[in-house]
């Protein structure tokens, strides 16, 4: 990851998502990627069919990582490979792609780079669902529909303000069906367009205040495993003082009774048709202070049992903590819930905040910890 660390602060802001490809397509990975006799010259087609350039300058298609960004770019447009080498040599790609990845999200978090941080997890949500990101998210779920079908599947009088995906999920099996019927006359169609948008998770997401933290100072480092006092408000912090969050994640499934697609066999398996190996949901939570990322978790739905019903929703808790700002007044703090299987999922809430004068203190030693600390305690 030295690369992306050292390049990270002047890749083209205005073009995240091509210079974050590129970024990946140049990982030492890939050195061992075979380019084989002739292939230079395939390559040199390829790069016509692919909507980004292979790079600035003039390009090596000798050059494994320009093979790399190749195969990658033909999966998000779902495009024919030339031959069988291909296909295997993008599935050796694909596999290795997504711990990159969380790699660069961990990198840039740690940079506290917001934009290049949600921008590297939209690259892992468009890798795994073959999908680019400027397409509808409805693609994800029915590849063989097309752009007209959308249209039209949008205006249909089933599907009134339709503004993402989560807004399909929680629709009810008869107003699917409605929908999706306008398309097609064949209920086998029907059938799997309804199992891919029962796939997808429905998500709740609830904020709570968490507690005050101090850190202990010991020979005067501050050390991990301070005292904290659980709050009830998020109004009247003391300034300069770390705090927390809760944020709850709750998969809650629709009541439905339609059955899921086959390959859909393990608690918290993603819909992922187009990736080729398991993927199992997850989630960033992030929390952000303007521009600037101050906390990250991942979380896992991996092996969550549910059954059918918001009675049996299954969830996940983690704690946010931030330092709240030096000067008194009203702040909002941005909290993005990211999948990291697909795509038209993710969530924002704002938190609201109010700082205040300093009152609140916890008994026992106590120190102000520094924000490159607070990255490292979490």
């Amino acid at each position: 990851m030295l690369t992306f660390a050292t390049r990270l602060d002047s890749i083209d802001r205005s073009n995240l998502f091509c210079d974050l490809l590129h970024l990946l397509s140049e990982a030492t990975e890939w050195a061992e990627i075979p380019v084989r006799h002739n292939e230079d010259l395939l390559n040199n087609e390829l790069r016509r069919e692919v909507p980004f350039p292979i790079g600035r300058g003039q390009v090596d298609y000798l050059s494994p990582h320009a093979k790399t960004n190749l195969l990658l770019q033909k999966h998000l447009v779902r495009g024919e490979l030339p031959c069988s080498d291909y296909v295997t040599d993008t599935r050796t790609v694909l596999d290795s792609s997504i711990r990159i990845l969380q790699a660069m999200v961990d990198v840039a978090a740690y940079k506290g780079d917001l934009t290049a941080s949600l921008a590297a997890m939209e690259l892992m949500q468009a890798i795994k669902q073959a999908t680019m990101p400027t397409q509808s998210p409805l693609l994800q779920l029915m590849p063989d529909m097309s752009k007209n079908q959308i249209g039209k599947f949008l205006s249909a009088p089933q599907m009134p303000n339709l503004r993402c995906l989560g807004d399909l999920i929680v629709l009810s099996d008869s107003q699917l069906r409605a929908a999706f019927g306008s398309l097609s006359n064949d209920s086998g169609t029907v059938d799997k367009w309804c199992q891919a948008v029962r796939a997808l998770p429905p998500l709740d997401v609830t904020v709570a205040p968490g507690s005050i933290i101090a850190m202990s100072d010991v020979d005067g480092a501050q050390k991990r495993g301070g005292k904290s006092k659980k709050i009830d408000s998020l109004n009247g912090l003391s300034p300069l003082t770390q705090y927390s969050v809760v944020v709850n994640i709750v998969r809650a499934p629709v009541k439905t009774a339609v059955k899921l697609p086959r390959f859909l066999q393990e608690p918290g398996q993603a819909y992922t048709p187009r990736f080729g190996k398991v993927q199992y949901e997850g989630w960033w939570a992030v929390l952000a202070q303007g521009d600037e990322l101050v906390a990250i978790r991942r979380v896992s739905m991996q092996g969550l049992e549910e059954t059918v019903g918001h009675e049996s929703a299954t969830a996940r808790s983690v704690k946010l903590m931030f330092i709240t700002p030096e000067l008194t007044g009203p702040y909002t703090l941005k909290l993005y819930v990211v999948s990291d299987a697909y795509l038209g999922l993710d969530q924002q809430i704002d938190i609201d905040i109010t700082v205040g004068e300093a009152q609140m203190a916890i008994p026992g030693d106590s120190a102000f910890i520094s924000k490159e600390q607070m990255k490292e305690y979490q």
